[in-house]
């Protein structure tokens, strides 16, 4: 008879510690309810657990104690689901993790920050007074009782006069996901290719564990053969690797190479691809490999499309419209005076663009088209180069179809760009700019 993953559960004193909304006392039911043959039921816990301990990326006192039990589940062969609880990992660890590329984790920086804030004399009132005022501000009233609620989370997170600060229960999350990462490992040989694919994803977010988890990575490159899993491993080695200071380890150069002059897999090839400008050791053919899918050369986008549909693929959620994201935060530190062909294929995949993948696009075609540097005022339209007048125009597009939420307008105006439509009309010297006021 296989052990209860969940024995012990109830002897943890989830009253003492808190999520989202509250006390922790009904985690041990949610955990429990994970293990439903239900789909329903299952499917309903682990909402329920993305909204109470990692709620919006935000983790609580209660988050790394559910972390130990979540990893026994996903060795448990019984737990349904078990690759969206691996990929639930990846988000108690990290919050957001699309926030994190295209380097990967930076632990060291949030853990020096930790050791800031507790030696600040001022952490208390940081917490508490600053907390107040922004409570007192006449423009969150009408919303006071949720944000009362939830700063009071934040407050039990850690005691002012102990912890002092926010991050702590992010970092003891991450550590305690780190610190399980055995299971995924043994999880790389698991029948099932989503459990493996998923177990890939979550090593790339530990950069302590680059030794161990590249050597088992490596491996897998070695003998896997479903496209999504190669294409997830290729991406999570580079991940690690990219956050060397110094990279130059040719055996893992040569395995990429490999994969994509080899694989019968457009996603694995164009994974491997992007690995390898990911690490900046690309040719021109690995770059190449990767700008077919903003020229949607030979139907390309179709065909990876085609790939995704048959696994998950967990980087920007696997959505075919997301792998240009990617590419472009990859793309990003290439200079526009240098690649102009690169500015003009992103800047069209930009002009049918939405939604969060607007905005990563646009901020790496900026990049790119100014070659990284940012104009210190508003610069001249009739300044601009011909490729840079063309990223204008499409941007207006954009603009023009309302489309105005804050991440997009954000991006414009931290490059000294008008961010409303008709300013923008008038910017570009757009022959309607003045009738559009009318």
């Amino acid at each position: 008879m296989e052990a209860d993953p969940l024995a012990g559960v109830d002897q943890v004193a989830w009253s003492d510690v808190d999520h989202a909304y509250g006390e922790a006392t009904d985690l041990p039911n949610t955990l429990r309810n994970l293990q439903s043959p239900d789909e329903d039921i299952h499917q309903g816990a682990l909402y329920s657990l993305y909204g109470s301990i990692c709620h919006q990326g935000s983790r609580y006192s209660s988050t790394p104690l559910a972390i130990p039990f979540l990893y026994k589940l996903i060795d448990s062969p019984d737990t349904p689901a078990r690759g969206e609880l691996l990929l639930f990992m990846a988000f108690l660890a990290t919050g957001l993790n699309s926030d994190e590329l295209p380097l990967g984790t930076d632990v060291a920086y949030q853990r020096k920050r930790v050791a800031e804030l507790r030696k600040d004399p001022s952490r208390v009132e940081i917490i508490t007074k600053g907390l107040d005022d922004f409570l007192s501000d006449a423009i969150v009233e009408r919303n006071r009782e949720y944000l009362e609620s939830y700063i009071q989370s934040l407050r039990a997170s850690g005691a002012p006069e102990d912890e002092a600060d926010w991050w702590s229960p992010e970092v003891r999350s991450y550590n305690a996901v780190q610190n399980g990462l055995d299971t995924a490992y043994r999880c790389l040989k698991d029948d099932s290719a989503e459990v493996r694919t998923c177990a890939a994803y979550l090593l790339a977010w530990f950069p302590d564990r680059l030794s161990d988890s590249e050597q088992h990575l490596m491996e897998m490159l070695g003998c896997e053969r479903t496209p999504t899993a190669q294409a997830t491993a290729a991406i999570s080695l580079a991940t690690l690797q990219a956050m060397k200071e110094n990279f130059s380890e040719t055996r893992i150069v040569r395995s990429l190479r490999d994969l994509q002059s080899e694989s019968s897999s457009c996603l694995a090839t164009w994974a491997s691809s992007l690995s390898l400008v990911k690490l900046r050791v690309n040719t021109e053919k690995e770059l190449s490999e990767v700008m077919k899918l903003f020229t949607d050369e030979d139907q390309y986008s179709e065909r990876l499309k085609e790939e995704l549909e048959t696994g998950k693929f967990p980087f920007l959620d696997g959505r075919p419209s997301t792998l240009t994201s990617l590419a472009a935060r990859e793309l990003q530190h290439f200079k526009g005076s240098k690649n102009p062909d690169m500015v003009k294929a992103i800047t069209s995949a930009t002009t049918s663009s939405r939604g969060m993948d607007l905005v990563t696009l646009s901020s790496a075609l900026l990049n790119i088209a100014f070659d990284g540097v940012k104009p210190d005022s508003e610069p001249e339209f009739d300044d601009l180069n011909d490729p840079q007048q063309e990223v204008m125009r499409a941007l207006n597009t954009r603009l023009e179809k309302r489309v105005q939420f804050g991440n997009f307008m954000t991006v414009l105006e931290s490059w000294n760009l008008p961010s409303r439509a008709e300013d923008f009309e008038v910017f570009i010297k757009h022959p309607d700019a003045f009738q559009s006021r009318l």
